[in-house]
């Protein structure tokens, strides 16, 4: 098990530039704080006769995914926040041809595990046929010609996308993380009921099953520094797995592999546990991942206490989307909020056996960077390394606001 440091290894990190996404509440409606959580919650409580006898909760997005099952479903998910994506950035909205068409230099796609290979590739195929049609054609044309990564898994799928980013190649460039999941279909419902792994009167610790997707613009970065001090910084992600399942009623779940992702994820951002200012995680208010939740924390780190943000009592559990949909969400709070976070530690934890966390930091506006010599030292000559700022700026989560 990787014990804390306070001095970080060689960083790989990812800042994100732009995001996209759609989830139950909609796409960018809930770009800040009090927006998104004073939206409507979109829980419906219905019954469902072809699933079970009694009704339970469940979080979808009608607009998009309605009549819709399977594949489809999913290509539109993840259309339609690749199209929400294309909104924000350069050479795709109203600049006519004189900007061209960004092309990530790797795309990477988290999607369920229940998809075999070729479902995966139908999946994106789809999905850019529909992104043609509600967005530009171009945009889908340029994608369509870059080679995409599927990385299939539960919860922590997008982490692990996120870390297959990192053995792509050389550490430069830009990329395209994208992830969706839906857990609607009447087969992935069946399968959930029959576990009491759904919200309803006589499982009160089931979940909320939701449908999501998201796409996050990154660009490779030697550290946090950048023109402007309202972005977010990816480290590098852990990843752990447990011998045995978390969700394991009447058994207390086994909090190993969440313990040893924290543990992991502050070292690999150089942080302590005080550092954390905000955790974001795929709590959703039931039992067993509170009992996963304290004891990983206690264990993890000394006084790891965050501010807890958690998607899921609005949007609800949406699987293999959790991760990119999470850091979307971190970073339209941060460009939004008067007070933004400083420091993220985000996780997920699935019902199986895996686990997931990383380190979600502010870029740091550098103030050498508009002087002369800053100027100088940006082109070798008298270099100044910038580390991640947390060892700095970050002890007791500071405000580094100016």
């Amino acid at each position: 098990m990787t014990s804390p440091s306070t001095t970080p290894p060689a960083q790989r990190l990812w800042r994100i530039e732009h995001c996209g996404a759609v989830t139950s509440v909609g796409t960018r409606a809930w770009q800040s704080a009090a927006s998104w959580v004073g939206l409507q919650k979109r829980f419906r409580k219905a019954l469902q006769p072809r699933i079970a006898a009694r009704p339970f909760t469940t979080a979808p997005c009608p607009e998009v995914a309605d009549g819709f099952t399977g594949i489809p479903r999913l290509a539109r998910l993840l259309a339609a926040a690749l199209a929400d994506l294309a909104e924000a950035l350069p050479g795709t909205r109203g600049a006519g041809h004189a900007v061209p068409v960004p092309e990530p230099d790797h795309l990477v796609l988290a999607l369920p595990l229940r998809l075999e290979s070729e479902a995966c590739a139908e999946v994106w195929r789809q999905a850019l046929a529909e992104l043609a049609r509600w967005a530009d054609p171009q945009v889908a044309a340029a994608w369509a010609a870059r080679p995409c990564h599927f990385v299939r898994g539960g919860h922590s799928a997008g982490f692990a996308a996120l870390e297959t980013l990192g053995r792509l190649g050389e550490h430069q460039g830009t990329a395209l993380l994208m992830a969706v999941d839906s857990l609607l279909d009447e087969t992935v419902l069946a399968q959930a009921h029959a576990r009491g792994a759904l919200l309803a009167d006589a499982t009160p610790d089931g979940c909320v099953a939701s449908e999501a997707a998201a796409g996050l613009w990154l660009a490779a970065v030697p550290d946090t520094r950048a023109s402007h001090a309202r972005g977010l910084v990816l480290h590098a992600p852990a990843l752990a797995s447990n011998a045995t399942a978390h969700r394991r009623p009447p058994q207390d779940p086994d909090a190993a592999a969440l313990e040893a992702v924290l543990r992991t994820a502050l070292a690999q951002a150089g942080w302590e546990g005080d550092n954390v200012g905000f955790s974001l995680s795929d709590f959703d208010g039931s039992s067993w991942r509170a009992l996963a939740q304290v004891a990983a924390r206690v264990r993890a780190a000394r006084h790891l206490d965050p501010t807890d943000w958690e998607p899921a009592a609005v949007i609800g559990q949406v699987g293999a989307a959790t991760g990119p949909v999470h850091w979307a969400l971190a970073a339209q709070r941060v460009l939004h909020d008067l007070h933004p976070a400083n420091s993220i530690l985000s996780s997920a934890l699935d019902e199986g056996t895996e686990a997931a966390a990383v380190a979600l930091e502010r870029t740091l506006q550098h103030p050498r960077a508009h002087t002369g010599q800053g100027h100088a030292a940006e082109a070798g000559a008298h270099p100044e390394p910038v580390r991640t700022y947390s060892a700095r700026f970050l002890q007791n989560n500071q405000n580094i606001d100016r």
